[in-house]
């Protein structure tokens, strides 16, 4: 049986790097495509769509907290929201700007806000942790959890320093250049620029969220291609909500809420497409960044001298379930209150052990053979 992390085609991959053709660009997305067949991501972007739901309304408050320290006006996104949604599903998030903007003092309210505007960045950190370890990672929920929180407050931070820039970016440019050439180019770059920023954004999703922490090249190519694609979902769901949809027919009330979602499932499939892009683009053309053997030497490379023991704790093997160390809390409970739990895993962990030794008696033989055919 051959080892998921056999590094053995590194330097192979290494010494391959293609350059990029229309005939690889079309393999590239014909891997994508066959990666939907893993029945993972097809429920995965409606999870992250929800999560989306669940953080932007209290991220947008936060936003709006933040920015009303600097007196900025909110016109400018409602004019955004009016261009590109509905009437009444602008109409339920402008509500959110127009909460006043007063200094947050319940630290309870803002644990909340933090925890529930992570959610977002959790769900990510399992898509982006998954697609690198090609579906072989243990969860960890806490870990995974409390690591989203710093990138949630990372977002908010860029998106209202972002804001800020935006609103009172030719104001500043005024004050300091003072050049009205200068303050005119400034002022007409302010749109690409936020756009520079939303691929940051993605890219350092992409770059910090997973367990796994791989070259920020490798990833970049992926973060391009989300750029481009929810831009282009939003122009294009925009073209369709104000030609073509009518949700009040269907969903009534809830038709506004339908909508958002609809929206957010389709911006999440470009995020999931944005990742397993990053793969495809490494195998097809051969970067040789993302290989298995590569995946398990940034895991011992990012832990130092507990490499070893912490791939061991992220990476499934098919025989973890003989490693006792390894259960979870769940798998320890089971054994000590359910009844005939105990005796059904023993039973188990020996046929495994028992596939394991014929297993390793099958390679050492074939080893065996191979050396004396060496020495003939």
């Amino acid at each position: 049986m051959s080892d998921f992390w056999d590094d053995s085609d590194i330097e192979v991959q290494e010494e391959s790097n293609l350059p990029l053709n229309w005939t690889r660009f079309k393999k590239i997305c014909f891997h994508v495509w066959r990666q939907f067949d893993d029945p993972y991501y097809a429920g995965f972007a409606a999870q992250i769509a929800y999560f989306f739901l669940m953080s932007a309304v209290p991220m947008l408050i936060v936003v709006t907290q933040v920015l009303g320290l600097f007196d900025i006006s909110m016109d400018f996104i409602r004019e955004w929201l009016e261009q590109h949604l509905s009437t009444e599903m602008s109409a339920v998030l402008k509500n959110i700007f127009s909460a006043s903007s007063t200094a947050i003092t319940d630290i309870f309210m803002i644990i909340l806000a933090l925890w529930s505007s992570s959610s977002l960045a959790f769900s990510l950190s399992r898509l982006t942790t998954y697609t690198l370890s090609y579906g072989k990672y243990r969860y960890n929920f806490l870990n995974e959890r409390i690591k989203a929180i710093p990138m949630a407050l990372t977002t908010i931070f860029v998106v209202a320093i972002g804001m800020v820039a935006y609103v009172y970016g030719e104001l500043i440019a005024q004050r300091v250049f003072q050049n009205e050439y200068v303050v005119s180019i400034i002022g007409h770059s302010r749109t690409p620029v936020m756009g520079l920023v939303f691929f940051l954004m993605i890219l350092s999703a992409y770059y910090v969220l997973p367990r796994i922490r791989v070259p920020l090249a490798a990833v970049a190519p992926g973060a391009v291609i989300a750029t481009i694609g929810i831009l282009l979902v939003t122009w294009l769901y925009s073209l369709y909500i104000s030609r073509a949809a009518n949700y009040n027919i269907l969903y009534g009330a809830f038709s506004n809420i339908v909508a958002m979602m609809l929206w957010f499932y389709l911006i999440s499939w470009v995020l999931c497409i944005g990742m397993m892009f990053n793969k495809s683009w490494d195998i097809i053309l051969r970067r040789g960044r993302l290989t298995p053997g590569k995946i398990k030497e940034y895991l011992i490379k990012q832990y130092g001298a507990k490499g070893e023991e912490r791939f061991n704790q992220l990476i499934m093997d098919e025989y973890d379930m003989t490693d006792r160390t390894l259960d979870s809390l769940a798998v320890r409970m089971s054994r000590k209150f359910d009844p005939g739990y105990q005796e059904k895993r023993e039973r188990e962990i020996l046929e495994l052990k028992q596939k394991r030794r014929v297993e390793q008696r099958i390679e050492d033989a074939v080893e065996a053979k191979m050396k004396e055919t060496k020495k003939k």
